[in-house]
C-alpha cells in the first residue's frame, strides 16, 4: 500500500487492539483515490475516498466493516470482547433500534455467552445477520426476537464457517447435477450400471487410502466398502457423534492407533528427519478445543439443513479434517462424510457413489492447495514453539481460537464444487465406458482363442498395463498362442478400448477382474 493510505474497519481494528488473527479476505484503506488492489494472494485491499473515514471510535470501525468488509466473527469476536460489555450496552442503548447497534448487540451476547441488560427496548424491522447475494446463508433462519434480527449463519459460536458467493461458485450452484446422474443411469443398461458402481465404491476406497499412501489390508479395505454402502443412511447427528466416528476410526486404521474418542491432547501435521528440525504443515487446534469444536460441527451441520448438498458436505468434510479430531485416519473420514452428506441430502441418488476421491488422488496437486489455503494462513495467527521432543505448543490459544472456530471455508466449497462435477464428467462416465470396454474386448478376444477366463482376464491386464501391446517379457506366459493370434488379440483390444485412457499402475484391471470373475 501507498505511504499515505492508512487502515480502516477490520484492518484499523486489528492495528487498534493488536489483535492476532487468521489473514483478512478484504482489507480497506483510506488513500486519495478510490481503487482496488489484488497483488496480495488471497486478500482484495480496497481502498476508499478520504470521505469514508469514520473517526477514530472502534465502533464506528465495526459498522465500516459490517457495510463493506468481508465478515468476519473472529475480529468481531476479539474487537466486542476488548470493548468490554460495558460498552457494548451503552453503544446499543445509544441508538436501540439501529440496523448495525442490534447486529453488534447481539453477535456480542452469542460471542460471548452473557446477556446485555439494557435499560431500553429494541425496535426496528427485521433484519437479515448475513446478506444472501454476498454469503451462503442458512435456509432457514433462526429469528431472534429480542434484537429483530434473523440469525442466517452456517453455525453456532462453537463452530461457524462463513461461504462467501462469487460468480463462479453461483454457477456452479445452479448445475442440476442429480438430474445428470439420472440421465447417465438411464442411458446405461442396468447390469452394467450396477457392475460399474458396485466396482466404484472398491476404487473410492483404494483411492482414499491412496491419498494417504497407505495401503489396507484387505479386511480394512472390505469394511470401509461397507460403510460408504451404508452414508447418508444415519441420522447427522449420531454420524458425527464421538462414538460413530471414533467406530469408523477403529475400521480403517491399523488396530493399535485406534483411539476410543477424540483426542485431548495438541497434534500437528508435518515431518521430520533425523538432526533437523521438525517441518510443520498444519497445527491442529488444542486438545482443550477438540470436543467443543465438534459439537460446533454438528451445529454447523443442522444449522445447514436445505443448503445446497454440495456445500454442506464442504463444510462438515473439511471441517472435521481441521479440526483433525483423531491422530490417524482423519483424511480418510473427511473423504466418507462427503459421500454421507451427498447421499443424506439426495444429490446422489440412492444405489450410486460419486468416486471423489479417485479424482482428488488424480489431481493431487488441486487437492494440496486446497488444504494449504486454510493451514497456511492460520500460522500467522499462531504462536508457536516445539521442544526436543517435538511436542508442539500453540502460545497464544485464546487469541488464535477464533481462527479454529470460525473459517472461511469459500475455497473448499468451491473445490468440491468443481471436484463433483470433474468427477461426473471424467470418472464415473470413465469407469462405465471401461467396463463395457472390457466386456467387449473379453468376448472379442475370446473368438481369436477361447481360453481359460482366468488366463484371459489375465492378458487383458498385461495388455492394459502396456498401453494394448503384450511386453516382451510376458510373451512366455501365452506361449500356447501363435503370432498371429496375438496380433489379432491386440487389435480386438484397442478397437474395445479405442476411448479409454490407459492407467500405468494397473489398478484398474485389478479391480475389473474382481467384478468380471
Amino acid at each position: 500500500m501507498e505511504g499515505h493510505d492508512r487502515p480502516i474497519g477490520y484492518a484499523w481494528l486489528m492495528e487498534h487492539f493488536g489483535l492476532t488473527a487468521f489473514p483478512l479476505s478484504h482489507e480497506s484503506y483510506i488513500g486519495a483515490r478510490a481503487r482496488l488492489d489484488t497483488t496480495k494472494p488471497g486478500t482484495v485491499q480496497e481502498i476508499f475516498k478520504p470521505s469514508y473515514w469514520p473517526g477514530d471510535d472502534p465502533f464506528d470501525h465495526l459498522v465500516f466493516a459490517l457495510k463493506y468488509d468481508d465478515f468476519n466473527l473472529d475480529i468481531l469476536d476479539q474487537s466486542l470482547n476488548r470493548l468490554g460489555h460495558d460498552r457494548v450496552r451503552a453503544y446499543v442503548e445509544s441508538q436501540p433500534n439501529g440496523r448495525y447497534a442490534r447486529q453488534l448487540g447481539y453477535m456480542h451476547e452469542l460471542l460471548s455467552g452473557e446477556q446485555l441488560k439494557l435499560a431500553v427496548a429494541i425496535g426496528g424491522a427485521y433484519v437479515d445477520l448475513l446478506d444472501s447475494k454476498k454469503y451462503i446463508v442458512a435456509a432457514v433462519p433462526e429469528k431472534i426476537a429480542r434484537w429483530h434480527i434473523n440469525d442466517n449463519l452456517l453455525g453456532s459460536a462453537r463452530f461457524c464457517p462463513v461461504v462467501r458467493r462469487t460468480p463462479e461458485l453461483d454457477a456452479l450452484l445452479a448445475a442440476d447435477i442429480t438430474s445428470r446422474l439420472e440421465t447417465l443411469r438411464a442411458q446405461v443398461e442396468p447390469t452394467l450400471f450396477q457392475r460399474a458402481v458396485d466396482y466404484l465404491y472398491f476404487k473410492e476406497t483404494r483411492s482414499s487410502f491412496d491419498i494417504e499412501r497407505e495401503i489396507p489390508t484387505p479386511d480394512r479395505e472390505q469394511r470401509f466398502v461397507r460403510a460408504l454402502r451404508d452414508a447418508g443412511k444415519a441420522k447427522a447427528a449420531e454420524v458425527l457423534s464421538e462414538s460413530a466416528l471414533a467406530a469408523l476410526q477403529n475400521l480403517i486404521v491399523e488396530p493399535r492407533y485406534a483411539q476410543a474418542g477424540f483426542r485431548d491432547w495438541q497434534n500437528y501435521v508435518g515431518e521430520s528427519m533425523p538432526g533437523r528440525a521438525p517441518i510443520v504443515h498444519y497445527v491442529c487446534p488444542p486438545g482443550s478445543m477438540v470436543r467443543a469444536l465438534m459439537d460446533g460441527l454438528l451445529d454447523c451441520a443442522s444449522k445447514t439443513e436445505g443448503v445446497h448438498p454440495v456445500v454442506r458436505a464442504a463444510l462438515v468434510s473439511f471441517g472435521f479434517v481441521f479440526i483433525h479430531p483423531f491422530e490417524d485416519g482423519n483424511g480418510r473420514i473427511h473423504r466418507f462424510l462427503i459421500h454421507d452428506f451427498l447421499g443424506r441430502d439426495g444429490l446422489v441418488p440412492n444405489g450410486m457413489v460419486l468416486p471423489v476421491s479417485a479424482y482428488m488422488l488424480h489431481h493431487p496437486q488441486e487437492y494440496d492447495r486446497v488444504l494449504e489455503a486454510y493451514s497456511k494462513p492460520l500460522r500467522a495467527a499462531l504462536s508457536i514453539s516445539i521442544d526436543d521432543d517435538e511436542l508442539l505448543t500453540i502460545n497464544n490459544p485464546i487469541d488464535a481460537s477464533g481462527s479454529y472456530r470460525y473459517p472461511d471455508l469459500s475455497n473448499q466449497v468451491l473445490y468440491l464444487l468443481h471436484a463433483v462435477e470433474q468427477t461426473i464428467n471424467t470418472e464415473l462416465t470413465t469407469e462405465i465406458l471401461f467396463i463395457r470396454g472390457y466386456d467387449v474386448a473379453k468376448a472379442s478376444m475370446r473368438d481369436v482363442v477361447d481360453m481359460p477366463n482366468q488366463r484371459l482376464d489375465l492378458l487383458i491386464k498385461l495388455l492394459y498395463q502396456n498401453k494394448g501391446i503384450l511386453a516382451k517379457n510376458k510373451r512366455v506366459l501365452f506361449k500356447e498362442i501363435t503370432d498371429e493370434e496375438l496380433e489379432r488379440i491386440q487389435v480386438a483390444f484397442a478397437h474395445a478400448f479405442a476411448d479409454r485412457l490407459f492407467e500405468a499402475d494397473g489398478s484398474v484391471m485389478h479391480q475389473a477382474e474382481r467384478q468380471s470373475g
